[in-house]
């Protein structure tokens, strides 16, 4: 059982149909690993119906009790369980085993996958055990749920399952427990930015690279 949920708010957002598609997707793939929030959702999702039930005359045409079907979103491929130890809805929607993905390496061991499916922040992560993220903060709200191995920062432990929240408020420095590698799937609002020397370093390569075209045109120009 997990230790760590999404927020309250998430669960019922999910619940009502309202949350994003990758919020939704990380909100579902904890729903499978956590009986917990499985039943909160549904308690949500009956409370919900009977309130449309209740609610019948304002709906318009149409029978509310009707159950509808979802439908597979277009942009998955099914995954066979043998082939991923992901979980699903997320397994179909990587669409190939862990063992065939192209990660792009970041800094000092640590990978990323972006979800094809999405714009920039919807990634897989990928640390190797013992490993640090550097020091960083963020410009909008990531949710990061542990899928395999588990790390740690100053908010806590996470392990497979868990959902780890920060924002802007938290300055952090993740790091994977030693001995196995780390597979998270993390949605970020907004990018991250590094602090401490690592993100001094980086701002400080940055300003120097801005000033070269500068000094090459006034000593060669």
């Amino acid at each position: 059982m997990p230790n760590h949920h999404p927020d309250e708010s998430l669960l019922i957002e999910y619940a009502a149909g309202s949350l994003s598609e990758a919020k939704s997707l990380l909100v579902a793939t904890h729903l499978t690993l956590c009986t917990a929030c499985r039943k909160a959702v549904h308690d949500g999702e009956v409370v919900g119906g009977a309130l449309l039930r209740g609610s019948e005359f304002l709906v318009g045409a149409g029978d509310p009790r009707e159950p509808t079907t979802a439908e597979t979103p277009h942009h998955v491929v099914h995954v066979a369980v043998a082939d991923s130890p992901l979980p699903n809805p997320l397994r179909d929607y990587v669409g190939k085993p862990l063992t065939d993905i192209s990660w792009t390496p970041l800094w000092r061991g640590l990978c990323e996958y972006p979800l094809p499916q999405f714009g920039a922040g919807v990634r897989l992560l990928s640390i190797p055990g013992g490993g640090r993220m550097p020091r960083h903060t963020h410009e909008g709200e990531e949710l990061t749920l542990v899928l395999k191995g588990a790390f740690s920062d100053s908010t806590g432990h996470y392990a497979r399952g868990d959902v780890a929240t920060a924002d802007a408020s938290i300055h952090h420095r993740p790091h994977a427990d030693a001995g196995e590698i780390c597979i998270c799937f993390a949605v970020e609002d907004g990018p991250l930015h590094l602090s401490g020397w690592t993100g001094r370093l980086f701002k400080a390569a940055a300003a120097a690279s801005a000033l070269l075209p500068k000094c090459a045109s006034s000593r060669f120009g």
